[in-house]
């Protein structure tokens, strides 16, 4: 359905300023939704009762500005515009756009954005960038129908909801250059080095064990590919002060197979967060920011566990783990740089043979990419 007739907008040049507001504007403001939901308003030539530009305070001797033909906008909230309507045969010029301006600009006003329209256009200006900007639309009427959503991208007031919000960040700086919170939008780690020792009732038994058992060597094979075949994703994440004042980083991370994926996110170590005693983030490579963690998980017998590679694997046991983890990090440039320690501790009571426990440590360098 057409917003305004072909016809309108053919004989617009013709119009009055009053025809232009009843044929063209009119239905234009409709379609956006001024009025008609509880959270919007709609004013007709508002008179404004001072300058929008005086000294002091304001006073009887104040003359009033003008009407500007339309305000609309979000009940309390941010998030407004004005309209300027003129006749057909007007053109809009520097004089036009300042006269609009000073109607949105005005205090009792504070618009985001001005409109102005006459026989052949209509022009929307954000009203920060001043009078002089270049505008953020200008379309011919006769392609109002085709291009409404231009319109609709900016009046409407979803639109204005979504972007006229202003957050205010009044939290601590993270470091110099960011805000109090920064989110992390990917970035990889890597396995420089590895080492696994395993216990059996309080025993060393590794050295023992790895000539009897080929599971290690695979174990082995595994983690040879870790470091050299495959790449080690970090998906998202943010760091951030909390309600504390506390630096914190929490890291999500993307499994490099989809057993490694599943087992990661059954285990509950996809996603890890850390913590610091530092004031501010680190930019320095040589005085790093030193982040902390620990976290426990297990599973229980009979579960079913995916592998890195190969099928999955039922428990024969309930295992429980922990694994610390130090990250020492520091801000360079766009990203977060740094190298961290893993040690994880797996135990299990295995039947007829005791307490079974694997300490794996792992050693690596990251980076992080920041989203500024």
């Amino acid at each position: 359905m057409d917003i305004i007739s072909s016809s309108s907008a053919a004989e617009a040049s013709n119009y009055n300023e009053t025809e232009v507001r009843f044929h063209i504007l009119d239905p234009i403001v409709r379609a956006l939704g001024y009025p008609g939901k509880n959270n919007v308003y709609l004013n007709l030539e508002e008179k404004l009762e001072y300058p929008y530009i005086h000294i002091g305070r304001r006073s009887k001797k104040d003359l009033p500005l003008g009407f500007p033909d339309y305000r609309a906008g979000l009940k309390g909230a941010r998030g407004s515009f004005v309209i300027e309507a003129k006749a057909g045969n007007v053109k809009i010029t520097s004089r036009e756009i300042e006269q609009a301006h000073s109607y949105a600009a005005h205090a009792q006003v504070g618009a985001n954005y001005f409109v102005l329209c006459n026989g052949e256009e209509i022009v929307i200006f954000e009203t920060l960038s001043g009078h002089s900007a270049a505008p953020l639309v200008q379309m011919p009427l006769l392609e109002v129908n085709q291009r409404f959503h231009e319109i609709q991208n900016i009046l409407s007031p979803e639109s204005l909801a979504k972007n006229c919000v202003i957050n205010y960040d009044t939290k601590l700086r993270l470091c110099e250059g960011l805000g109090s919170s920064v989110r992390i939008r990917g970035g990889e780690y890597k396995v420089s080095d590895y080492g696994y020792r395993i216990f059996f009732n309080g025993a060393d038994q590794t050295d023992t064990l790895k000539p009897l058992l080929p599971q290690l060597g695979e174990l082995d094979a595994q983690f040879k590919l870790l470091q050299d075949d495959f790449e080690l994703r970090i998906s998202d994440g943010i760091a951030k002060r909390d309600d504390d004042g506390r630096i914190t980083a929490s890291v999500q991370f993307a499994g490099v197979t989809k057993g490694n994926a599943a087992a990661m996110k059954l285990l509950g170590i996809d996603q890890m967060s850390f913590v610091t005693r530092d004031k501010f983030l680190s930019c320095s490579s040589i005085e790093p920011t030193m982040f902390e963690t620990i976290k426990d998980f297990g599973v229980q017998k009979g579960a079913i566990l995916p592998q890195f590679l190969g099928p999955a694997v039922q428990m024969e046991a309930d295992l429980d783990a922990q694994v610390q983890v130090r990250a020492a990090m520091y801000v360079n440039d766009n990203s977060i740089n740094g190298e961290y320690l893993a040690i994880s501790l797996y135990k299990a009571d295995i039947p007829l043979m005791g307490q079974f426990e694997v300490v794996l440590e792992l050693v690596g360098t990251f980076d992080m990419l920041l989203d500024v």
